[in-house]
């Protein structure tokens, strides 16, 4: 059997919302399947580059990474091929952009209450991510706070 090894990387996006938070999935099909961003990383480009560039591609939004959260492992079928992919996933902050600009991979991007995007995920393993990433902000109260501009993958945030 033919075994293909894929790397991908992706992000929980977040953004402070009065005094909870809004986080970015991702919806295909119908009914949607609400997942986070993710793609294939790219010759030369590192999981962080990657990450950043799938988040903008897939939701018309740029973010910055706050911290890496996990690494996702899993097994599938294409045909008779069996693939084993690796997703890196990061927590990243909202910088700007509209889900309107997502690419055509996606049928929609859009904010969901932390909550209830947990409950929409999917996959189990995604909806850990959301519950790794509200334990770091809750360590760390000020990562979604107002910070000066920075350079985020050859943009600059204001």
């Amino acid at each position: 059997m033919r075994i293909k090894y894929e790397v991908s990387a992706g992000g929980l996006v977040l953004r402070r919302r009065e005094s909870t938070y809004d986080a970015l999935l991702i919806g295909r099909g119908t009914p949607r399947v609400w997942t986070l961003p993710k793609g294939h990383v790219e010759a030369r480009e590192s999981n962080e580059q990657a990450a950043l560039r799938e988040v903008r591609e897939e939701t018309g939004c740029w973010a910055e990474i706050m911290t890496r959260l996990n690494e996702i492992a899993y097994w599938f079928y294409v045909g008779k091929t069996k693939h084993r992919k690796s997703v890196t996933f990061f927590l990243m902050r909202y910088l700007s952009g509209d889900t309107a600009n997502h690419d055509h991979e996606v049928d929609e991007a859009r904010w969901f209450d932390v909550m209830a995007a947990r409950r929409a995920l999917k996959y189990v393993s995604e909806k850990r991510l959301v519950d790794i990433g509200l334990e770091f902000l809750q360590a760390n109260p000020d990562a979604l706070g107002d910070r000066p501009a920075t350079i985020v993958a050859g943009q600059q945030s204001s």
